[in-house]
């Protein structure tokens, strides 16, 4: 906007000029045309004219010269100055200049309101996407805990009657829950760490096995009662990855292809090599994720159409790409067909951290 006010200033008058504006007992340059760069002796007498509201001139050292000050004021009072340097005075384009002055005025006034308004526009978001998270983080945390304080409530009060069957499935699900839970409060910290820049990587030669092995362990019942059916290369190397931050990574997929495809049906996951990295793929069978979606699972709280009746807070897969790309590789999702979810990250087989890097 005050290049397009420059532009027209100085086809008219061909002079060089600048916008000084008023921040608290501050002036600043807001604006300056190539050919006058204001000094100190510029801000000061800017100061000057919004202060007195009237046009201050300062002549230069050459004596040539002379710096002409228009104050800029509009309805909540004098916001800056107009400067402009002349090899003349203005004289009978006087109003002209100061028509300038009045329209950069009401330019800046404009633009500040809807600077305001923008503003006000993104705080009021920000407020309903603050109290939406909360009230979805709040939902996902009662649930798992009132099943947790049913099952053992149960256990407590009923102990003499129930059989040993209703026991354990009481118990399976109170530990199912707890570890449901735990992992929500384990992505919100993770989410935490690394926007904040605090993961770590701390890459070691790891059995790709023995990374799976781990996620599936700890996924604990989820596993019990599914199948998950895993395929090997036999010819995969030691991998260098962080162990820890690697089973976070397949635990998250695979509670995803878990808890959104048919119980009768088996997840599959393979690993491999491919384009000298370790790509490991897995795949399941329900209803998949619509087109359109696609390119935003990855954003944080993004919660697709098939999540709506499952829970979650969208974190999962956004965590999942952070540490995929702390460790320099890269992760994508895709449709299967005819129906089903493909999700594979790649980690590279050479010129992975050793020794640590932080993200």
């Amino acid at each position: 906007m005050l290049a397009a006010i420059d532009r027209a200033f100085g086809a008219t008058f061909g002079f060089p000029m600048a916008i000084l504006m008023s921040e608290g007992d501050q002036v600043s340059v807001q604006y300056h045309s190539d050919g006058f760069v204001p000094d100190k002796d510029d801000l000061a007498a800017a100061a000057s004219t919004i202060a007195s509201g009237e046009v201050v001139r300062r002549t230069g050292p050459q004596g040539s010269e002379r710096f002409y000050f228009v104050p800029l004021s509009t309805s909540n009072g004098r916001i800056g100055a107009l400067a402009f340097r002349a090899d003349r005075n203005p004289g009978r384009n006087w109003p002209l200049v100061r028509s300038f002055a009045n329209q950069t005025s009401l330019a800046v006034l404009r633009s500040s309101l809807e600077d305001q308004a923008r503003y006000a526009k993104v705080l009021s978001e920000a407020g309903q996407f603050q109290k939406t998270l909360l009230d979805s983080i709040a939902h996902n945390v009662r649930t798992p805990l009132a099943s947790i304080i049913g099952s053992l409530s149960t256990l407590q009060e009923d102990h003499s009657v129930l059989n040993e069957a209703i026991r354990r499935e009481l118990v399976d699900t109170a530990r199912h829950e707890a570890d449901r839970l735990n992992r929500l409060l384990g992505n919100l910290l993770d989410l935490s760490r690394l926007e904040s820049g605090a993961v770590r990587v701390r890459a070691d030669a790891c059995d790709v096995q023995d990374v799976i092995g781990a996620a599936l362990e700890q996924l604990g019942s989820a596993t019990r009662h599914r199948s998950v059916e895993v395929t090997l290369d036999s010819s995969l190397p030691p991998v260098h990855m962080d162990f820890v931050l690697i089973v976070q990574v397949i635990v998250n997929l695979l509670d995803n292809a878990l808890k959104y495809s048919p119980e009768d049906r088996p997840v599959l996951m393979r690993a491999g090599i491919s384009e000298n990295a370790l790509a490991i793929t897995i795949c399941d069978e329900g209803q998949g994720i619509p087109q359109h979606d696609l390119d935003h699972v990855f954003q944080k709280f993004n919660r697709a159409a098939r999540t709506s009746e499952r829970g979650g807070i969208g974190l999962g897969l956004s965590i999942c790409r952070g540490l995929i790309e702390a460790h320099k590789g890269t992760i994508r999702i895709e449709r299967r067909n005819p129906r089903g979810t493909r999700i594979t990250f790649t980690l590279p087989l050479h010129g992975a951290a050793k020794g640590g890097s932080t993200v």
